[in-house]
Order: structure tokens, then sequence, then C-alpha cells
């Protein structure tokens, strides 16, 4: 599974800092999920990046096979 963050804060002209600072996320935990380096997201913290991006889990989550 590729988590596909980093390519939506790029479309959106929106860094890791001003995110972490807007929804509270640590900036630790955005760096971990846009460097694919987590072997696990809550719901919370999924649900925190959809409102805030404006998108839903398909956009975030991609399954390579």
């Amino acid at each position: 599974m590729k988590i596909m963050l980093s390519q939506l804060l790029d479309d959106k002209g929106i860094s890791q800092n001003q995110m972490a600072k807007d929804t509270g996320i640590s900036v630790t935990t955005l760096r971990n999920l846009n460097h694919n380096k987590t072997t696990r997201i809550s719901f919370d913290i999924l649900e925190k990046i959809c409102v805030y991006l404006d998108c839903g889990v398909e956009d975030i989550l991609f399954v390579e096979k």
C-alpha cells in the first residue's frame, strides 16, 4: 500500500508544516506518511487529512499490485 499524501499536498500548494499547524497532526507523523515510513494509520488521523484536503480515502491510499 502506498500513501499519496505528498502528491496531494504538492497539488494543493500546502506544506507539511502548514497542515500540521492547521490539523494538529504532528509534523513527524506527516513526514512519515509522506515518505511511506509508516505501517499503520489511525482512523482519526485519516479523517483529519481527508477533511482538511477535501478528499476521499482513495485519494490518499493506493494499493500497489
